[in-house]
């Protein structure tokens, strides 16, 4: 029985990907923006709302994080391309629940102090309030939470449980397992059917609420274990992408009647809604995916820049986004005014930040960076030597 890597052709980090993780992050800031400014629940809130926010925010969140989980899913298939399981479970430990440690204890407590700030449930100092941290109490009751930062725990999960499977697929039986998983996908719309897992198990599942606490959440954590699946397998079947970017007019066409069908003012019967909504996210992925391949080649600078920063960009931008908007509530200014106010400071903020981040060996570690390579040392200008 072989344990030798396989054969991939995609890159580690494809520009089309990173092109995409970037966007989708973006859209995250300005969705969270957003949450302080419609009338649904959220960690500090607008006294004048704009309600006509929340129709498209109704479609990025169903949009946003099921892609940002493909990719994560793409990503793990192109790094066991290079890395044993050994190496690859050792750089997820670092990557993803250091920086869900860092987070818990050092980016997230400002938001639950000035939520309740806001709410008058604590008056006083952070210093006051952070203590209650250490009391390991989960929130709301408590201080102790991942927040935003639940896509970290359970994409570090996902990698962990994913072992076995990962390590079976590496096998001869594997990759001629593979090898005809590829060819299915790659015959007619074939690929298009991948929503119908995820519709299945929203119905089984629909009884349980989203909690986004893991213990107590199996919709949610199905629900984005099969988008990890998913992209996993796509990062395995490199001939997918072809079959992809070849019909991404017609993959285009579908996301957009779909997404008219299924827009927010439309009310539906709970099975249809759910295989709408569902094919909707598989086929907005696809597409995705399919004209990214086919638009975007070339790692630009200012790409490769972005990629580097958009981990710690994540991690930073809720926290930052609560303060921020929380400071300039005091503003006596209309709700159009104090959104842009909020979007532009906050975003300048989370990547000064970043940038300082990026710039701290230490901090790199925190947020999920790798370490920088150190630079050779230059040959003595006497006796120069020409290497091929």
């Amino acid at each position: 029985m072989s344990t030798t890597a396989p054969p991939y052709t995609a890159e580690a980090h494809r520009p089309d990907l990173d092109w995409l993780r970037v966007v989708a992050i973006l859209l995250l800031h300005l969705f969270h923006t957003g949450m302080m400014f419609n009338t649904w629940d959220w960690h500090v809130k607008s006294p004048q709302a704009l309600p006509w926010l929340e129709p498209p925010m109704a479609v990025l969140h169903h949009l946003r994080m099921p892609l940002l989980m493909c990719i994560s899913g793409l990503g793990t298939a192109f790094a066991l391309r290079r890395r044993s399981l050994g190496a690859f479970t050792k750089d997820r430990v670092k990557r993803l629940l250091g920086p869900l440690v860092f987070g818990m204890f050092v980016v997230v407590p400002p938001q639950i102090y000035v939520e309740r700030l806001q709410r008058g449930t604590f008056q006083g100092r952070y210093a006051d309030f952070y203590p209650s941290v250490f009391g390991f109490v989960p929130y709301p009751a408590g201080s102790f939470s991942w927040h935003h930062l639940w896509f970290v725990a359970y994409l570090f999960v996902y990698c962990l449980l994913a072992l076995p499977l990962f390590a079976a697929l590496r096998t001869d039986r594997g990759q001629e397992w593979l090898a005809r998983a590829e060819a299915w996908l790659c015959r007619g719309w074939n690929v298009a059917w991948g929503f119908l897992p995820l519709a299945l198990f929203e119905v089984l599942l629909h009884r349980f609420p989203r909690t986004h606490a893991l213990l107590d959440d199996p919709r949610t954590f199905v629900h984005f274990g099969l988008f990890f699946l998913g992209g996993h397998l796509l990062g395995r079947c490199p001939r997918v992408w072809e079959h992809l970017v070849a019909r991404r007019k017609a993959l285009l066409g579908a996301s957009a009647l779909l997404l008219a069908l299924m827009a927010p003012s439309n009310t539906y019967p709970f099975i249809p809604e759910t295989l709408g909504r569902t094919a909707l996210q598989w086929l907005f992925i696809l597409t995705a995916l399919a004209w990214a391949r086919a638009c975007i080649h070339v790692r630009r600078p200012w790409l490769q820049h972005a990629r580097e920063l958009a981990y710690p960009f994540y991690i930073l931008h809720q926290t930052v986004i609560v303060v921020v908007g929380f400071a300039l509530l005091s503003w006596s200014t209309g709700p159009y005014t104090l959104f842009l106010a909020v979007l532009t400071v906050s975003f300048a903020l989370t990547w000064a930040l970043c940038l300082g981040v990026a710039r701290v060996p230490g901090l790199r570690a925190c947020f999920g960076m790798t370490a920088r390579p150190s630079r050779a040392a230059p040959a003595p200008s006497t006796t120069a030597v020409h290497t091929a």
